[in-house]
């Protein structure tokens, strides 16, 4: 489903008369929301090689949104963490060269893992109706009561306005729940 059905799904939802780029500015603003309330996990993969300790890892991944490294069968802590000490197993990463850290260097060649948490990378912007949610397929059906629950906002309809709000909020809850039953250590 792409920014131009959601749009033509919540406008039949809520007519209105709002202007389409305020839309696909608050369509913007819903992609961002679903990913602070539903943590779908990635895998990032590296070649871990012995003696080096710095990584480029892609640029989706965000220090606040790491939640596991390993190289090998060594996991490495965060150092933000305040209960990591110098004799464990730790890293940084830095979100403007998204380079992450090891401390120590790994010692020998070993397959690297990081677990993180996806963000919304797309910027919609109204020329381009043709463009995809970043949140998983299943789930860019609840950008319609989203949109709808700003458009009925905007017409003063604040009754319409919690209905939808309320639908949209209750699947992006279960899908939270979801992706943190699937999400064992």
């Amino acid at each position: 489903m792409n920014i131009g059905e959601i749009v033509a799904q919540a406008d039949l939802l809520v007519p209105n008369e709002v202007a389409i780029s305020d839309k696909v500015l608050h369509l913007n603003a819903i992609n961002q929301d679903f990913f602070n309330v539903v943590k779908v996990p990635k895998i990032a993969r590296f070649d871990c090689v012995a003696a080096q300790n710095e990584y480029v890892l892609p640029t989706d991944v965000r220090q606040k949104n790491i939640d596991k490294v390993l190289t090998g069968l060594y996991q490495y802590q965060s150092l933000d963490r305040e209960d990591v000490t110098p004799t464990q197993n730790a890293y940084t990463f830095d979100d403007q060269s998204h380079t992450l850290s090891l401390f120590p260097a790994p010692y020998t060649d070993l397959q690297g893992f990081l677990r993180y948490r996806r963000i919304g990378t797309t910027v919609f912007i109204a020329s381009n109706l043709d463009a995809v949610p970043d949140a998983p397929e299943e789930y860019h059906w609840t950008y319609i009561p989203a949109l709808a629950a700003y458009l009925a906002h905007t017409q003063d309809d604040s009754v319409k306005a919690a209905n939808y709000e309320s639908q949209y909020k209750a699947a992006w809850n279960v899908a939270a729940q979801n992706y943190q039953a699937g999400d064992s250590e």
